[in-house]
């Protein structure tokens, strides 16, 4: 006699961004899982619903009364909100799971597995960068939040630490990765914060999307844990060497210091592209590459010379 299909798991993933959509493509692959869509205009996206695919008007900023309920009729919820997100509307979701799963646990159904918006630097670390980035400190307090009352709620927890989107660090206003005169002058400037031995750690959001896949199947021991993954980790040195190798040009490097950033910070006090760079000349926004789960797991990520190749469309 053939055994009974156990239920689909349920997935809610909320946002669908640069990050959210790289993380949809993956899970939307895996077997017995139907996924649902938590996002403001659902009339955009029409054309990813699917038998396994669902889609959910959400607005998180809601009442906590209307979205605990909506929350507790899942498994699993993953929370690809996204950067602008405000201080105060991250430990609000954090604290409306908390009740969804306490909620469950009354409707004797098993616990949620939260993924919270955490998808960045190691806010452990990082604290709040001494006052200047209040969300940083945030994270940190959601933490504390989940560690210290996540298991008596019925709630499982997972943060997953990608360091910088592969992306951003080539943004142009980021301003690290500088082509602004490469068609006109074919010139390159590569700029390091702090200082040229300084870390970054990057990684693509399709890795980041596979390695969830690699945790949510069970592969890792990701239970209540922040786990750490890495495309690349390179000081900026290695970053302007890389270019310069991919280029097959002699870059201008600039360097930008602590002292430096924060001056140009003081002029401008209220813009958030200087309050991060100035965070990212600090500590938690890089680790070993061998401390991570994917390297544990012996995937093969995007690097920096990989993603710079294929943006200057030099690849080997």
């Amino acid at each position: 006699m053939a055994s009974p299909t156990p239920p689909q798991t349920q997935v809610l993933l909320i946002g669908l961004g640069e990050l959210g959509h790289a993380l949809y493509t993956q899970i939307s692959r895996l077997s017995n899982t139907h996924v649902t869509l938590g996002i403001r205009s659902p009339a955009k996206y029409t054309h990813l619903a699917s038998p396994t695919t669902s889609l959910l008007e959400l607005d998180v900023t809601s009442s906590s009364s209307d979205l605990v309920p909506v929350f507790s009729r899942f498994d699993i919820v993953i929370s690809a909100t996204g950067y602008g997100e405000s201080a105060h509307r991250l430990p609000k979701l954090a604290r409306e799971m908390l009740t969804a799963g306490r909620l469950r646990k009354q409707q004797g159904k098993g616990e949620i597995w939260f993924f919270p918006w955490q998808w960045g630097c190691d806010f452990d670390v990082t604290g709040d960068v001494g006052g200047l980035m209040p969300l940083f400190g945030v994270q940190k307090q959601i933490r504390d939040l989940l560690r210290n009352e996540a298991e008596e709620a019925g709630v499982k927890w997972t943060i997953v630490s990608t360091g910088l989107f592969m992306s951003f660090l080539f943004e142009p206003f980021w301003g690290i990765v500088d082509r602004s005169r490469e068609a006109e002058e074919g010139e390159i400037t590569v700029r390091c914060l702090d200082r040229w031995e300084h870390g970054v750690t990057v990684t693509d959001v399709s890795d980041t999307g596979r390695v969830l896949v690699r945790i949510l199947k069970g592969d890792v021991d990701a239970a209540n844990k922040v786990l750490h993954i890495a495309g690349d980790t390179v000081t900026y040195g290695e970053l302007a060497n890389i270019m310069e190798r991919v280029s097959g040009r002699t870059l201008r490097r600039e360097a930008w210091s602590v002292e430096q950033l924060q001056a140009e910070l003081q002029r401008d006090p209220e813009d958030l592209v200087k309050k991060y760079r100035v965070a990212f000349a600090g500590e938690g926004v890089y680790w070993p590459v061998e401390r991570t789960v994917n390297y544990r797991l012996e995937m093969e990520m995007n690097g920096v010379e990989t993603y710079a190749r294929k943006l200057l469309g030099t690849e080997k």
